[in-house]
């Protein structure tokens, strides 16, 4: 296949959003987004003179900040160049300007295997079987073309009609980049061989992420779950396979040919495709595999999954790599440590299970997820009123919950911010702790004017049929649930701002005037709040960081931290995930269910506390690097 690289000036006159913009022979529509990754946005497009419809990747190249994002862009291209197989997404053109760069690919119309779980639960084993004979073809040439894929996953594999396409090739390694592509750990946990923790990665190491793949569509789980990465990777080490429903004892070998330990003993490509498994032409039908009550993500309390692309069922990019987006950033999310501080009661807990009836969408990374033990009468009683609702009134209704439940538990989770705030004195700059704890509050206010606007009657968070949506019964709880919170947060505001009202203490406050621009009781929603909030946040964290590296002595990774320096530490992950957070909100600044999905807020809300070690130190500082902070 010969990819055209071109170089062209593109016009810079502002386009009309009805207008389609051309690129050489290919066009699309502003309004025909299909998908939205931190700095790039999938369209929806055409080849003007064929009319075939394409996929068109727009990569802002102001969101390539660092080399890594170049190598990581480069070696997508080089990789998808030199791949021509109906198994693999196409890469038809890649043209560069000054600003972006433009990935034409192949438009793949029936999303992909991860979303296929999502909506329809564990897959039958005769499907899987055609899917994956088609899957083990396309990696059978990137393996002779030398490209390692290094992030395969049911989210990574698309649908085009029934047809298996590969794709998403951010983090893949080619002949040509694998020696300077930078010792860095990228994939997702779950699907990582234990030779990839240690940063060590082949074709093995993809076979391991298409047994557990094909684990997790035959059963709803991935084989093993843990509350860490350290955890996992041990457990992949010592806990065999363990298979919780019934599948042929063809496909039962083929999964573990893959997931041997070993990887001088694990299947290769070639051997996959020789397996019974996919030679045999007449499976056993099977009716279900015995194991029910699919919800991905909640197997024994513990986030199991993926992330969720943003690319919708009729999309084709995956659009999180390799811009190393909030959701994404090489699946290296640092685990969210909680406390006790700051939680709330028990009437606060009605996100948490309202959002697990609506959708079961794991988090990115693996963290320690407190299931409830205990539904609130809101909830049973929702979740029985929407078990006799037709069908098309449940989607859409949940949908519309799903964001009002996410904004929430936002606001829980800032509660619980402002809390460690207050306690720890870690942030020591004349000023600059008072500006945050502020700026927390406020930002708590915005999210509950939104929420009270919407049971007066005004839909500001465009939800989908919100006439018909604002007169159902459970709007109506959810409606008593924010009236709630919004008194508990209301005089949690109005005591921090009439704190900060002495004459003198103000004045020295507004002399920063980007605080100054923000400091009032105005809860107007914009986007130059979250831009001002970074900027103090990022100042908060670097200071935190300094203060906690002169009085830590660095011991043993599994030694637990002292209690008087652990509490500087929870506030630094809390401030550096409510940094990720505050970003993605300017991503999704319109999209708030975009916001609910790919933020997981539900879990990051709730958690149960642990003992942090000094390994636990380390990789909060990694993270810092990581995010550029």
């Amino acid at each position: 296949m010969l990819v055209q690289q071109q170089q062209r000036q593109m016009p810079i006159t502002p386009i009309p959003s009805n207008a389609r913009k051309v690129i050489e022979n290919f066009s699309y529509a502003l309004t025909d987004a299909i998908g939205k990754g931190f700095s790039s946005v999938v369209y929806r497009g055409r080849n003007d003179e064929t009319n075939e419809i394409v996929a068109i990747k727009v990569i802002d190249k102001k969101g390539l900040k660092t080399p890594l994002h170049y190598q990581l862009l480069k070696s997508e291209v080089e990789a998808l160049s030199q791949l021509n197989s109906n198994n693999i997404m196409r890469l038809y053109k890649v043209y560069y300007t000054e600003n972006n760069t433009y990935l034409i690919t192949e438009y793949c119309d029936s999303g992909d295997l991860g979303s296929l779980l999502t909506k329809q639960g564990a897959q039958k084993e005769p499907q899987l079987q055609k899917l994956f004979q088609g899957i083990i073809q396309g990696y059978k040439q990137m393996k002779q073309k030398g490209i390692v894929h290094r992030d395969l996953k049911p989210a990574n594999i698309l649908l085009k009609g029934q047809i298996p396409k590969i794709a998403d090739f951010g983090f893949a390694t080619t002949p040509q980049t694998v020696t300077t592509m930078p010792n860095v750990n990228v994939g997702s946990p779950l699907y990582m061989s234990p030779q990839a923790f240690k940063n060590r990665y082949s074709e093995k190491s993809d076979i391991w992420a298409l047994g557990v793949s094909l684990f997790e569509l035959l059963f709803g789980q991935v084989p093993w779950q843990a509350g860490t990465e350290r955890e996992l990777a041990q457990k992949m080490a010592i806990v065999p396979v363990n298979f919780p429903g019934h599948i042929s004892d063809e496909c039962r070998d083929f999964i573990q040919r893959c997931l041997i330990v070993d990887e001088n003993r694990r299947a290769t490509v070639e051997e996959l495709e020789r397996h019974i498994w996919l030679q045999r032409q007449e499976l056993q039908v099977i009716k279900g595999n015995g194991f029910s009550s699919i919800s991905r993500g909640s197997h024994g309390g513990q986030a199991n999954h993926l992330q969720f692309h943003g690319v919708q069922s009729n999309g084709c990019i995956n659009t999180t790599s390799p811009l190393m987006d909030n959701h994404n950033k090489q699946q290296m999310l640092i685990q969210q440590r909680e406390s006790n501080y700051g939680k709330e009661n028990n009437t606060s807990s009605i996100a948490r299970q309202q959002q697990n009836s609506i959708q079961q969408q794991p988090l990115k990374s693996i963290k320690r997820v407190q299931e409830s033990r205990k539904e609130s009468q809101v909830n049973q009683s929702m979740n029985q009123e929407y078990s006799s609702q037709r069908e098309e009134e449940w989607n859409d209704n949940k949908k519309n919950d799903y964001i009002i439940v996410a904004q929430m538990n936002f606001c829980r989770y800032l509660y619980r911010v402002a809390a460690l705030i207050d306690k720890y004195r870690f942030v020591t700059t004349p000023y600059l702790r008072e500006k945050l704890l502020f700026l927390v509050n406020k930002n708590i206010m915005i999210k509950m004017n939104n929420l009270q606007e919407l049971v007066d009657g005004h839909n500001t968070l465009n939800l989908d049929k919100f006439q018909d949506y604002i007169q159902n019964c459970q709007f109506n709880k959810l409606s008593a649930a924010i009236n709630q919170y919004n008194q508990k947060y209301t005089l949690q505001f109005n005591t921090v701002w009439l704190s900060l009202q002495n004459p003198e203490q103000k004045q020295l406050l507004i002399v920063d005037k980007k605080f100054d621009a923000v400091f009032d009781d105005n809860f107007t929603e914009y986007e130059s709040f979250y831009i001002i909030l970074n900027s103090i946040l990022r100042s908060a964290i670097k200071e935190i960081e300094y203060q906690l590296e002169q009085k830590i002595t660095f011991q043993d990774t599994q030694q637990l931290l002292p209690i008087d320096i652990e509490g500087g530490v929870i506030l630094l992950d809390y401030l550096i995930t409510y940094f990720q957070l505050a970003s993605l909100i300017q991503e999704c600044f319109e999209d708030h269910y975009g916001f609910a999905v790919d933020s997981k807020i539900e879990q990051i809300a709730d958690g149960k506390p642990v003992r942090l070690t000094y390994g636990h130190y380390i990789e909060i500082r990694n993270k810092i690097k990581q995010l550029d902070i």
